[in-house]
C-alpha cells in the first residue's frame, strides 16, 4: 500500500476514532461507584470563613460539563473518579466553583456565559454578534454564585484546555468591551449588556490556563474541525436537544433544543437550517491554529493580573525524529499525540496527547518569562514542563495511569490553591 494510501486510511480511521474519544475522553471516565456525578454546587456565601478573599472559578475545556448536564454514565470533570477538586477545595478552606459554560461553544459565546454564570443574569450574548452569526441573542439565566462581582471584589479565574482561552476572552471584555456591541447599539438604539461597555478593570486577581491551546492545536487543525467530524459531534448534539434529555451541549442559542409543543421531527427539521452547521462561532474552529490566533490578537495582558499557565507532555522523541505517544498516555489521546508528534514544525511536536508543549505554555504575541516563587503582573509566568503528564492528567481523568496517583493529585491541588493566595496579597 502506497503511503498516500496509508495517510489516507490513517485518515479516515482516525475520522471515526475521534468522533467516538470526543465524547469518551475529555470529562469523561465512567462513573464507577461514586456519586461525583451527583454532588451539587456550593452554596456557600460566608466568604469569612475561607482563606481566600478572592473566589476560585473553574472552567472546563472543550465538551466539558458540569455535574447537573453530563451524561449519566459520565464522571465528574474536575477530578475524575481520584478526587473532587472543587469539593476538596472547600474542604480545605478555599471558596471555589465550577462554572457551567457551553460544552462545543465559541470562547465568545463561553465567555459571555461565564459572566453570567458568576454575575448571574439573563445570558446576552449582543445583539450586534446575534445578527453576524445568526444565533439567538438571548440564552439562559443563571442564578449567579458571586452576584457583587464588581470592580474591587475579584476572582481568580482557571481554565483548563479551552476553559483557558476562555478565560483570557472574558477579561478582555470586562475590560475593553465590544467595539461590534458599541457601534450596532449607537446606530440601531436598544439596550446593551454592561459586559459590552467595558471599563470593569479590577474583577480578575489571577488568570491561570492549565493545557491551554493559546496557539491552537493540530488535533483540531487535521482532525476535530474536519467538516465530517463536525457533523457526527453536533449531530450527537441534535439528538440530545430533545425535551426529555438532561444532557446539554450548551447551543440552545443555535436552535438545538426542542421548544414545548414541538415534536422531535419538527425540531430535527427546523435545526438542519441553522447556521451551525457552517459556521466559525463554534468551538472547533477556536481550537485551530487559525481561531486560537484570532483570539490572541484581540487580546491583551493586563499589568493588574497575575498569569500563569501550566504544561504536561507524555510523549517521547522516536528514531525518526517525530514525537510518539507515551504507553501510560490516556489511551484516547494517543492517536491524536501521534498527530500532533509528526508535524511539519518540529517545535510543535511534543504534546500532552491534545496540545502541544509550545502551544501550552503561552500566546505567541504576549509577553511571556520563566515563573518563580515571586509574583509578577501583566506576562505569562511560565512552569516548568510536567513530564509523563498527559492533557487530563491535571484533572484526574486517566484511571488507568498509575504514576498519577491520586495523592499526588491533591498535592498539586492544594499547592496551586496557595499560590493563587500569594495573588491576593
Amino acid at each position: 500500500m502506497k503511503e498516500n494510501h496509508l495517510y489516507s486510511f490513517f485518515r479516515k480511521t482516525s475520522v471515526v476514532l475521534l468522533s467516538l474519544l470526543l465524547f469518551l475522553s475529555t470529562g469523561i471516565t465512567y462513573a464507577a461507584e461514586q456519586n461525583l456525578a451527583g454532588t451539587p454546587p456550593n452554596t456557600t456565601t460566608n466568604h469569612s470563613y475561607y482563606k481566600n478573599s478572592n473566589p476560585i472559578i473553574l472552567v472546563h475545556g472543550f465538551n466539558g460539563f458540569t455535574d447537573d448536564k453530563i451524561p449519566s454514565v459520565l464522571a465528574h470533570y474536575w477530578g475524575g473518579e481520584k478526587m473532587n477538586i472543587r469539593q476538596d477545595l472547600e474542604e480545605n478552606g478555599f471558596e471555589t466553583y465550577e462554572a457551567s459554560v457551553g460544552a462545543l461553544s465559541s470562547n465568545y459565546d463561553r465567555a459571555v456565559e461565564l459572566y453570567y454564570y458568576i454575575k448571574g443574569g439573563r445570558v446576552d450574548y449582543g445583539a450586534a454578534h446575534a445578527e453576524k452569526y445568526g444565533h439567538e441573542r438571548y440564552g439562559k439565566t443563571y442564578e449567579g454564585v458571586y452576584k457583587d462581582w464588581k470592580p474591587g471584589k475579584k476572582v481568580h479565574l482557571v481554565g483548563h484546555s479551552m476553559g483557558g482561552q476562555t478565560i483570557r476572552q472574558l477579561e478582555e471584555l470586562l475590560r475593553n468591551g465590544s467595539a461590534e456591541e458599541v457601534n450596532y447599539h449607537k446606530k440601531n438604539g436598544g439596550e446593551m449588556s454592561p459586559l459590552f461597555k467595558g471599563d470593569k478593570d479590577d474583577m480578575v486577581s489571577s488568570i491561570t490556563t492549565i493545557g491551554t491551546p493559546h496557539n491552537g492545536t493540530h488535533a483540531s487543525d487535521k482532525l476535530g474541525n474536519e467538516a465530517a467530524i463536525r457533523q457526527i459531534v453536533f449531530d450527537y448534539s441534535k439528538i440530545n436537544g430533545n425535551a426529555y434529555s438532561r444532557v446539554d451541549f450548551g447551543l440552545s442559542q443555535w436552535g438545538l433544543k426542542q421548544r414545548p409543543g414541538e415534536s422531535f421531527t419538527q425540531y430535527t427539521q427546523r435545526v438542519k437550517t441553522s447556521n451551525l452547521w457552517q459556521s466559525k462561532d463554534q468551538g472547533f474552529y477556536d481550537l485551530t491554529r487559525e481561531g486560537a490566533a484570532q483570539l490572541n490578537k484581540s487580546t491583551s495582558l493586563n499589568p493588574k493580573i497575575s498569569y500563569k499557565t501550566y504544561t504536561g507532555e507524555a510523549t517521547h522523541k522516536a528514531l525518526n525524529g517525530r514525537f510518539k505517544s507515551d504507553v501510560s498516555m490516556f489511551f484516547p489521546f494517543t492517536i491524536t499525540g501521534n498527530v500532533i508528534g509528526k508535524s511539519p514544525e518540529l517545535e510543535w511536536r511534543e504534546n500532552d496527547g491534545l496540545v502541544s508543549v509550545i502551544s501550552s505554555q503561552y500566546p505567541y504575541n504576549q509577553a511571556h518569562t520563566n515563573a518563580t516563587d515571586q509574583v509578577q503582573r501583566g506576562i505569562w509566568q511560565v512552569t516548568p514542563t510536567m513530564h509523563d503528564w498527559d492533557h487530563v492528567d491535571f484533572v484526574g481523568q486517566d484511571t488507568s495511569d498509575v504514576k498519577r496517583t491520586r495523592n499526588e493529585l491533591v498535592q498539586f491541588w492544594h499547592n496551586f490553591a496557595e499560590d493563587l493566595l500569594k495573588t491576593e496579597k
